[in-house]
C-alpha cells in the first residue's frame, strides 16, 4: 500500500455517501477545496498534507468523477445539526477498507477527522475545507 493510494482514498472517502436531508446542514453549495492532515502509526516522517477540489451540491454529496464509491457499501451515515458522520466499508480487488469520520459544516467552511484501516494499515486524518466559488 502506497502513500499515492491512501491519500485518494482519503480524500475520496469524504464524500463516499449521500446525507439523507442535506438542506439542513449549514454548507453552502460549490467547487470546495478539501485539505486532510495525514497520520500514520509508525511512520519516520510526517506526510505532507494532499489537496483536492470538487463540486458539492445539496442533492449530492459524492463527486461525479469518483469510480471508488462504485465498490463501497455504506454501513452507516446520520447527520445531526451541520455535522455529518459515516462509518463505510469498501471491497476492491486488494481487500477492504473501512472508513469511519465525521465532518461539520460551518457555511463556507468545514472541518473533520477520518479514520481509514487498509487492510490492518491504520490511517488517520484532520480534514479542513472551504468553498472557493461556484461549480465549474
Amino acid at each position: 500500500m502506497n502513500f499515492r493510494t491512501i491519500a485518494i482514498s482519503l480524500s475520496f472517502f469524504l464524500f463516499l455517501s449521500k446525507v439523507s436531508d442535506a438542506s439542513e446542514i449549514n454548507m453552502n453549495p460549490g467547487k470546495w477545496q478539501w485539505t486532510a492532515v495525514l497520520n500514520m502509526p509508525g511512520m519516520p516522517i510526517q506526510l505532507p498534507p494532499t489537496s483536492y477540489t470538487t463540486c458539492i451540491t445539496r442533492a449530492d454529496f459524492v463527486p461525479k468523477e469518483s469510480q471508488l464509491g462504485k465498490a463501497c457499501e455504506n454501513i452507516e451515515l446520520t447527520t445531526e445539526g451541520d455535522k455529518v458522520s459515516w462509518n463505510i466499508s469498501c471491497t476492491k480487488a486488494a481487500g477492504v477498507t473501512r472508513s469511519h469520520g465525521s465532518i461539520t459544516y460551518h457555511g463556507d467552511s468545514a472541518e473533520g477527522v477520518i479514520n481509514i484501516d487498509v487492510e490492518g494499515v491504520q490511517v488517520s486524518s484532520k480534514t479542513i475545507g472551504k468553498r472557493l466559488g461556484p461549480c465549474d
